[in-house]
């Protein structure tokens, strides 16, 4: 049944305004590389048409309960009047939640591999349960997906309502637990004020692996 922890993710990719058989194919792999056991249970596509691209998203969300669903294309610009490149605005459409983070942290992750990275204009979010997320048309939507997918896992969870699932604190905990012991200064000798010499050497020391942090 979907949303039961522990049962694979139900995953719908819509392609617009065309499949792509190949690009699906590396979304599937994408997707077990970043260890999420999902299986794709709807693929198609909409023409570039808003309410074709919003009846399918709230058809996969409402009706076939997917647990998430890919977009790839029809996230670049285009005149305001035109009826291309409509994805983002019939996405925005069928949201409930906004979920901005995932569509900053994709284009953030690739920014420096893929040229141009702002002319994806791709969103995020929530309808019911729920997860959408606008990916890039052409090679560059498997680099999208595989920036963002081990977080995927986290938001699900709380889509799923686990008691388990993680919170900003448990990421703030990991952090402190992987963070490096800071050197404290050497002990005066005999607890009789500070030895200038030993001391300096502290100094020149941290000075060092400041330096190196850096290089």
């Amino acid at each position: 049944m979907a949303g039961m922890k522990g049962a694979p993710v139900r995953v719908g990719l819509l392609h617009v305004p065309r499949v792509d058989l190949e690009m699906g194919d590396a979304l599937r792999s994408a997707l077990r590389r970043g260890g999420l056991a999902a299986i794709v249970l709807q693929e198609g596509y909409a023409a570039d048409t808003r309410h074709w691209v919003e009846e399918t998203l709230r058809r996969w969300a409402d009706e076939e309960e997917l647990d998430l669903i890919l977009t790839v294309g029809g996230t670049l610009p285009a005149p305001g009047p035109s009826g291309r490149e409509i994805v983002p605005e019939a996405t925005l459409a069928v949201l409930e939640r906004p979920m901005p983070g995932l569509a900053e942290l994709m284009r953030w992750a690739v920014g420096e591999e893929v040229r141009r990275v702002v002319l994806h204009r791709g969103v995020a979010g929530i309808r019911g349960r729920t997860l959408i997320v606008n990916l890039p048309a052409g090679a560059a939507a498997p680099r999208f997906l595989v920036a963002v997918v081990e977080e995927l896992e986290a938001i699900l969870a709380h889509l799923r309502e686990d008691a388990d699932a993680p919170t900003l604190a448990d990421g703030m905990a990991d952090a402190a637990a992987d963070a490096p012991m800071e050197e404290s200064p050497p002990a005066p000798p005999g607890g009789k004020g500070l030895n200038a010499a030993d001391f300096a050497a502290f100094l020149q020391r941290r000075k060092g692996e400041q330096s190196d942090r850096e290089a």
